[in-house]
């Protein structure tokens, strides 16, 4: 068993055209050829991990987002209406207008009102009801990777905002 062992571990020599005896062993396109497909596997990986990385934070985000929408319903049970464009989602953390029916804070932290890239959902009041707005991997608002939810669900960013209850008046989800 030893000697088949090292039999099978013997360099294999071989005669070339000119006679000359060679050790058997990898061409030089040979290791191109595999390092080449190594480089695309590793491009291939690579490249997977960091769009999951994108997907996660972007369902972070929308997560995020509904859990927003959950605290302004509530804080719309409790005030009798939702905050204004004006008052923003702080009035989820301190009283906007001194309301004796405010149950807040809704939130104590700062991060609880931001996308996963920390970045701070804007806040608007529309005529169809509470819209939210994420800026997105690259943070600047009014590109095309923001992230826009109405009412709790994910709608296209750059749908135009129907005015009317901005103001602070009643709108329902």
């Amino acid at each position: 068993m030893i000697n088949a062992l090292r039999s099978r571990l013997a360099r294999v020599r071989y005669s070339t055209p000119q006679g000359v005896s060679a050790e058997a062993g990898f061409t030089l396109l040979e290791i191109i050829i595999v390092l080449g497909i190594l480089g695309t596997l590793m491009a291939v990986l690579i490249g997977g991990i960091g769009s999951g990385g994108t997907k996660a934070k972007r369902k972070e985000t929308a997560v995020k987002a509904a859990n927003i929408q959950a605290k302004l319903l509530q804080y719309q049970s409790d005030v009798g209406r939702f905050p204004s464009t004006a008052e923003g989602l702080q009035a989820l953390m301190t009283n906007p207008g001194g309301s004796a029916k405010w149950g807040g804070p809704y939130f104590t932290a700062e991060d609880d009102i931001k996308d996963a890239w920390n970045n701070p959902f804007e806040y608007e009041l529309t005529a169809k009801g509470n819209k939210l707005v994420s800026a997105g991997p690259d943070s600047q608002a009014g590109t095309e990777d923001d992230f826009s939810f109405l009412n709790g669900r994910e709608t296209e960013a750059a749908e135009p905002a129907a005015g009317g209850a901005a103001a602070g008046g009643q709108a329902n989800p």
